[in-house]
């Protein structure tokens, strides 16, 4: 065992040393294996962040997978008679099904009573099941929950450009703010949601069955729209949606009509809309590594011959075939190696930069680490391929050099 143990060792302390001796050479021809690697780095790490950043982007305005919405209507198309009856129906048969996460989701403009005068802000009235299925992230405060319901004082939460219109109050003062209506309340702000940099006008979330979302007006007119959601597996999950709408017609009568529809972007969106970038960026990489492989091949095949009489010298007093063809394998797979762990390293500072960063993700909160590890180990395995190939047919030449050679050289 120790002597398996020596001869790995002294094998790579051996390719090591001839990388040292070589290296102006090596680095030279590592140079574009470097590039390739970086390159194929931030390749892999920008189709990383960029299809995490889309499907957070689907997730907040339309839900996860699977997530339906359900649009109550007359067939005689007047409003409805009970708007809140048929939303009480909705909620009663989603949990009747079992379904988790159910929220209304009703929007439109309300007057909000700024310190520098009344304006009108974008809100949203939700049930405390709507964060998880929208991707809701929480920059301070918390989220609703069904305790809420019964605050004196609604809770809302708003955005940045929402506190910062307010004055920028800590949360934990428990800010108020007045909402016109009727009837008209004071609501507290009990926490502030993350947006993206993009988003500069002020925004809300509320409550809904609390006495500030009994003072929202939904104006279809005015882009305002109220509908019911429901979060359930893809599978099976159209036939569940049907289900609640059509025992909710069947509760309120005849003159209701309820459609289900599916409203996140696996309904829509087929295969990978960044597909054909990166796949160009991608071939043009790997273009890039098989040059460099080239050169690679080339430098070691010089740095074979050269060393014939050493490597003939060193079959005379003992060292057996298998571990000239290993030593100088290694020789290859470490450089690249090296190239690859520098080259990553270029592609992780690139995909960290907060300006780059942003730009591929367009704000959004995508969390995770800066840099994609499958990126940093496509690059490092791309690399080490790469050397792996480079430095075969060097080793086999290598293994052809009889002791006899040393003499001739």
């Amino acid at each position: 065992m120790n002597g398996v143990f020596s001869t790995v060792v002294g094998t790579f302390v051996e390719s090591w040393q001839e990388l040292r001796v070589h290296r102006g050479r090596v680095v030279l021809s590592l140079v574009g294996v470097t590039i390739a690697v970086a390159s194929l780095a931030v390749v892999v790490g920008f189709g990383s962040l960029a299809e995490k950043a889309t499907e957070a982007f689907n997730e907040q305005y339309g839900g996860r997978p699977a997530t339906f919405q359900l649009t109550a209507s007359t067939k005689s198309g007047d409003a409805l008679p009970d708007e809140d009856a048929v939303f009480d129906q909705l909620r009663a048969g989603a949990a009747r099904y079992g379904v988790s996460y159910a929220s209304e989701a009703a929007e439109g403009p309300r007057k909000v009573q700024f310190p520098d005068g009344v304006g009108d802000v974008w809100t949203k009235t939700v049930d405390p099941g709507y964060a998880e299925m929208h991707r809701v992230r929480m920059a301070d405060g918390s989220w609703f929950t069904e305790s809420d319901r019964d605050r004196l004082a609604p809770a809302i939460i708003v955005n940045r450009a929402f506190l910062d219109r307010l004055g920028d109050p800590d949360l934990v003062t428990h800010p108020t703010v007045r909402l016109p209506g009727t009837p008209a309340v004071t609501a507290v702000v009990v926490g502030e949601y993350k947006t993206s940099e993009y988003d500069t006008e002020p925004g809300m979330f509320q409550l809904a069955r609390t006495t500030a979302a009994a003072g929202t007006v939904v104006d279809p007119e005015t882009g305002g729209s109220r509908t019911f959601e429901v979060w359930i597996p893809a599978s099976g999950g159209k036939q569940l949606a049907k289900r609640i709408a059509s025992d909710t017609e069947r509760t309120l009568g005849g003159g209701v009509e309820v459609t289900a529809s599916r409203m996140d972007a696996g309904a829509t969106v087929d295969g990978d809309p960044l597909g054909p970038l990166r796949y160009v960026i991608a071939a043009v990489s790997v273009l890039v590594l098989v040059l460099g492989g080239l050169g690679l091949l080339n430098v070691s095949l010089v740095s074979v011959r050269q060393r014939i009489r050493e490597i003939g010298i060193r079959r005379g007093v003992g060292a057996s075939a298998g571990r000239i063809f290993v030593a100088v394998l290694l020789e290859n797979v470490l450089g690249t190696a090296v190239a690859g762990g520098v080259g990553v390293m270029l592609g992780a500072a690139v995909l960290s930069n907060e300006t780059v960063r942003t730009a591929i993700t367009s704000g959004a909160d995508i969390g995770g680490a800066p840099f994609p590890l499958e990126a940093a180990f496509v690059g490092i395995g791309a690399a080490v391929f790469v050397g792996a190939l480079a430095g075969l047919l060097p080793a086999l030449v290598a293994v052809r050099v009889k002791v006899i050679d040393a003499i001739r050289y």
